[in-house]
């Protein structure tokens, strides 16, 4: 029979460990945000040389519950922000995107995408920076902006 002050340690060891290991195996959670309506998930640009002037901002819309139009995008890091559809040979000259309920929408590089304007210093890759979504009927959100991966352009 071991020593009971023995068994103790190893009882205490064994909670710790299963404890750590615990931790470990939970999954990791991404970067999302909820508005009234809906979930905002992983909002992100990359990475920009000195001298650029604008960065293109992707993220995905889903768990949407009700209609709703995101109107207002604010960072501290931009001037402005217009929205770009792929199919129009120019820009829009507002922010009026609608997200209709029990749908995903996703906003990528190379297809509709919110376009940040006078980018107020370079975008570094691993930065993050505050992001405020206004949102018709879901209200204001405060995110995240994370800057992934290099730009050449």
């Amino acid at each position: 029979m071991p020593h009971p002050q023995l068994q103790s340690r190893r009882g205490l060891l064994l909670a710790l460990a299963g404890a750590g290991l615990g931790t470990l195996a939970r999954p990791a959670r991404a970067c999302d945000f909820y508005s009234a309506t809906m979930r905002i998930w992983h909002p992100w640009t990359r990475a920009t040389r000195v001298d650029a002037e604008t960065a293109r901002l992707c993220m995905r819309f889903d768990e949407v519950q009700r209609d709703d139009r995101l109107i207002s995008v604010v960072t501290p890091v931009a001037g402005g922000a217009r929205l770009v559809r792929p199919d129009e040979t120019e820009p829009a000259q507002d922010l009026a995107l609608d997200i209709p309920a029990g749908r995903e929408l996703t906003l990528t590089e190379d297809g509709l995408h919110i376009e940040l304007l006078d980018l107020q210093q370079p975008l570094q890759i691993g930065r993050s920076f505050p992001l405020q979504l206004g949102f018709l009927h879901g209200g204001t959100v405060n995110a995240l902006l994370n800057v992934d991966y290099g730009s050449f352009r």
